[in-house]
């Protein structure tokens, strides 16, 4: 008799042994998921690498570099501390070209930035170079109100950059080779003009258009344009394997992620550095973009 009941006791207590390991492990996935998507991830510095071949790239350019990178969302979850190890990779990249895709700002018109903050801001953007010049174009959050809008291109074009609404710049190397940046403005609040874009444009020239939201590239085609560089997306912030961004954004619901022929057209979409909305990411890494261009 007594035995059965010791055997019942230690019967009961491998149970409960294993209801606590079962919570503790449970526990500790959703400690480590947490971790990951509050702390981890949103200051995961990510590098993407790659060549960019082109039929009609100069010759001159064979080789040159580009950074790009899209969507600081300075000034609420996003500041000098978190920003800093981006300036100084891309400092470190030492690039031809700089290209930023917009969205300075975090909501200025509601998070105001300080002028504090604006001379922190463009200092560090000021301490980026680029041998072939720096270039921009403007997102929706930094067309919220007149007063931020003055603020952000002030922040840009004082810190060296080209704000680029609706033109088209040629880039020289060397010589009388060049290629074209084209500035298309955001679809959300700003107001894209393809043709005036494009007005002075040579075709089959090499042309790299920069614009803050992807899904424009509907619109383009192959003999406007060979490659779009955008952001906007951030990559959904949360995504998941084969399923992707579990959120989408207005003007990157197509085309939220990179795809390698839209009309015979490279698309390359950032997940962008800042975050917005909730200061979280979970498989969609903070990035920053080196190209190699490469001569055929």
């Amino acid at each position: 008799m007594y035995g059965k009941i010791n055997l019942g006791e230690k019967m009961n207590k491998k149970k409960i042994v294993k209801r606590l390991a079962f919570i503790l492990i449970i526990g500790l996935l959703v400690f480590g998921i947490y971790q990951e998507l509050t702390i981890n991830s949103v200051k995961r510095v990510e590098l993407d690498s790659q060549n960019r071949v082109f039929s009609n790239t100069p010759e001159t350019f064979d080789n040159a570099t580009i950074v790009f990178f899209s969507d600081i969302h300075y000034n609420k979850f996003m500041n000098k501390e978190r920003f800093l190890p981006f300036i100084e990779l891309i400092s470190q990249l030492e690039p031809d070209i700089l290209l930023f895709g917009g969205d300075l700002f975090d909501h200025p018109s509601v998070e105001f930035p300080s002028d504090d903050t604006i001379d922190e801001l463009t200092q560090l953007l000021s301490s980026l170079d680029a041998t072939l010049g720096k270039y921009a174009v403007l997102g929706n959050h930094d067309y919220e109100s007149p007063t931020t809008n003055s603020i952000v291109v002030s922040v840009l074009e004082n810190s060296g950059f080209n704000v680029l609404v609706n033109e088209t710049l040629k880039v020289y190397n060397q010589q009388n080779e060049y290629i074209y940046i084209a500035g298309i403005d955001s679809q959300l609040l700003g107001n894209p003009d393809i043709d005036l874009t494009f007005e002075n444009h040579v075709k089959d020239s090499l042309t790299i258009a920069l614009s803050h939201t992807p899904d424009i590239i509907d619109q383009l085609d192959a003999t406007m344009i060979d490659w779009q560089l955008s952001g906007h997306s951030h990559g959904g912030q949360i995504s998941l394997p084969l399923i992707g961004p579990l959120y989408k954004v207005p003007y990157a619901e197509k085309y939220p992620t990179s795809h390698e022929n839209i009309n015979n057209i490279k698309l390359d979409v950032s997940n962008g550095i800042g975050t917005t909305r909730l200061d979280m990411r979970l498989f969609a890494n903070p990035q920053i973009h080196y190209y190699t261009l490469k001569y055929e």
